[in-house]
This record gives structure tokens, C-alpha cells and sequence, in this order.
């Protein structure tokens, strides 16, 4: 399963978007993740939002499946709940 991320600009940055995708890349090693790019389309898109504001512009983005956006840290269980469940 292909998964596109899509980071925010990072202008107000309040947790470590990098460490929070290297812990789901731990978590899920048989699921590939990718910068996201408008020409392709992905099983899932991940928006990292570093904050509230979540200016992340990913319209043009394409996914088959799900989208989920990431505000904050503690996100990480809705992730994970959210990849389970398209899982099973």
C-alpha cells in the first residue's frame, strides 16, 4: 500500500513531523510511504501539519482510499487507529 505525505510549510512547527513519520514507518514496515506528488495517486495521503493551522495545501493531491490530517502529536493514535482499520 502506497501512503503520500504532505508536509506543511513548517513556519510554526510545535512537534517533530519527521520523528512522528519514522515512528509509523517503524510501526508499519510493509507500507510505503512517499513525498507526495499531484501526478500520482496514492492509497492514502498524509497531510503533517505542524500545528492548528494546518496550511498544508494538498487539493491536488489524489488518494483511493483515506485522508488523514495530522494537527499535533497526540494524532498519532487516530493515525494508527485510522490505518488499522483500512487494514483489516
Amino acid at each position: 500500500m502506497d501512503i503520500g505525505v504532505k508536509y506543511c510549510g513548517g513556519c510554526n512547527v510545535k512537534y517533530d513531523r519527521k520523528k512522528f513519520l519514522e515512528s509509523l514507518k517503524k510501526e508499519y514496515p510493509f507500507l510505503k510511504f512517499h513525498y507526495a506528488k499531484e501526478n500520482v495517486e496514492y492509497n492514502i495521503i498524509l497531510i503533517l501539519c505542524g500545528c492548528f493551522s494546518c496550511c498544508a495545501d494538498y487539493k491536488k493531491l489524489k488518494y483511493k482510499d483515506k485522508r488523514i490530517i495530522v494537527k499535533e502529536e497526540r494524532d498519532y493514535e487516530k493515525v494508527v487507529k485510522a490505518l488499522n482499520e483500512f487494514l483489516t
